[in-house]
């Protein structure tokens, strides 16, 4: 074939690909943005010029489609319709530029911008606009959403404009559920999140980390040595999914008054904790050493921890669950295949046990390991009517090759009589890294030695 008849036979495969994204029923975005054609003629071009004679031409290709940014990693066409392997691999060059500025973009604090006297809730959806954090409020009293707040936030960070908020109404605050939601509660008493001395929060970035309790412990097998448990709580942005926390025992220091050094109490050991699904809220605990001669009044906490996210989300739609089997999706490099579907009638309800597929173009850190929690991605089931059914029963995870898997989800206590379920696959498409250093100064030393239960 022809340079000319190769060139014409991409940019066809490209558009067709392109307006069949635009298209898709299982898209939950709306299928029209504005300059929508523009940008998939602009793409289609960039393409045919990747596969130019001239370096140059190729190069600056690359370059314009990266500029683009996020919206192109959805309207690339997958590596199956190009015949061309240099092609190819500019596609996922471009593709793994984006991904990684989007990941770093993503994990930067949100910020909250608002002056004037609003009520609490007319406070609480600003917040959600401006920071894609969802709220739920469902559980605070009508009056205290309608109390009304002087507030002056400028570039504000979300966890300390919740902070603030929750001291000012007494409110304390936890993410859970497979939703991924602060959820807001109302105290009677000011205690809890309202209280908490603020030398004991560190806010870095997206993450809020604070020592939720500090004892002196007694070391078994030591006259003259006792033990300093701290247990950190730390905190990620509802709209980010956090997969693990991990970090190593020496890079976590504790210092006391003239500079002395507390040794770690198992100083080679490196932690590695996965979240739940849904979790957001993690607490965890570190040991220091102390010698029962010094006499430390107050001391500083420092170190660093790495938590790897899901920074970047992709909804993945099967309309009929018993109608689809076999279907297969693709969303940006992620392939999804509805494998299986089965149903369990009991007396009252009924269960369904869903098996996917999952693929994706290239490997990365989802399949560079033996992780399974990484697979277990949020999912739920969705009736006529709308009504969400999330993931309440295990899912299990199998490698089945390089870059493939298969999960298997089990749904319980569902309606007998509903029979047309929709699913919806959550998928992980930037996984990133994000290091977390914290530094808590003039913690006041345990007064007492609490004893072991």
């Amino acid at each position: 074939m022809s340079r000319v008849w190769f060139q014409l036979g991409i940019v066809i495969l490209c558009l067709s690909w392109l307006q069949t994204v635009g298209k898709s029923d299982s898209d939950p975005r709306p299928a029209q943005i504005p300059n929508q054609k523009q940008i998939q003629k602009q793409i289609s071009e960039l393409i045919l010029k990747l596969d130019s004679n001239q370096r140059k031409i190729r190069q600056q290709a690359e370059v314009q489609l990266v500029k683009l940014g996020k919206p192109v990693l959805s309207l690339l066409p997958p590596p199956e319709l190009i015949s061309s392997n240099s092609v190819k691999e500019a596609l996922q060059s471009v593709r793994l530029q984006i991904e990684k500025r989007a990941a770093k973009d993503s994990i930067k604090a949100s910020h909250v911008n608002l002056k004037g006297t609003f009520s609490l809730s007319q406070i609480l959806i600003a917040i959600t606009q401006q920071t894609g954090n969802p709220l739920d409020s469902k559980n605070l009293p009508e009056s205290v959403l309608k109390t009304r707040i002087d507030v002056n936030y400028v570039e504000v960070p979300f966890w300390k404009t919740i902070d603030d908020l929750s001291q000012k109404l007494t409110l304390s605050y936890q993410v859970r559920g497979s939703k991924g939601l602060l959820q807001l509660q109302h105290e009677t008493e000011k205690r809890s999140v309202s209280t908490t001395d603020k030398s004991k929060v560190c806010i870095q970035g997206p993450f809020r980390i604070e020592i939720v309790n500090i004892q002196r412990r007694p070391l078994i097998g030591s006259s003259n040595r006792e033990l300093l448990r701290a247990t950190f709580l730390i905190q990620v942005e509802p709209r980010l999914r956090p997969l693990f926390l991990s970090y190593a025992a020496d890079e976590l220091k504790a210092t006391g008054d003239s500079q002395i050094n507390l040794p770690a109490f198992n100083r080679y050991a490196k932690y590695e904790i996965p979240l739940g699904e849904g979790g957001q809220d993690l607490k965890f605990t570190m040991q220091w050493i102390r010698d029962s001669q010094q006499r430390i009044k107050t001391i500083e906490i420092q170190g660093r921890l790495v938590m790897e996210l899901a920074a970047e989300t992709l909804p993945i739609t099967f309309d009929d669950l018993f109608q689809s089997q076999g279907a297969i999706r693709r969303r940006g490099n992620i392939t999804v295949e509805l494998v299986k579907a089965e149903k369990k009638e009991l007396d009252s309800t009924q269960n369904l046990n869903i098996r996917i597929s999952l693929s994706y173009d290239y490997g990365g850190p989802a399949f560079e390991s033996h992780r399974t929690w990484i697979y277990h991605n949020r999912a739920y089931l969705q009736n006529a009517q709308g009504k969400k059914y999330w993931l309440n029963g295990s899912s299990q995870t199998t490698l089945e090759s390089a870059g493939k898997i298969s999960v298997l989800y089990q749904f319980t206590d569902l309606p007998l009589k509903q029979v047309r379920y929709q699913l919806t696959y959550l998928a992980p498409t930037l996984i990133t890294a994000a290091p977390i250093e914290f530094r808590f100064e003039k913690i006041s030393f345990p007064a007492e030695v609490t004893e072991n239960n």
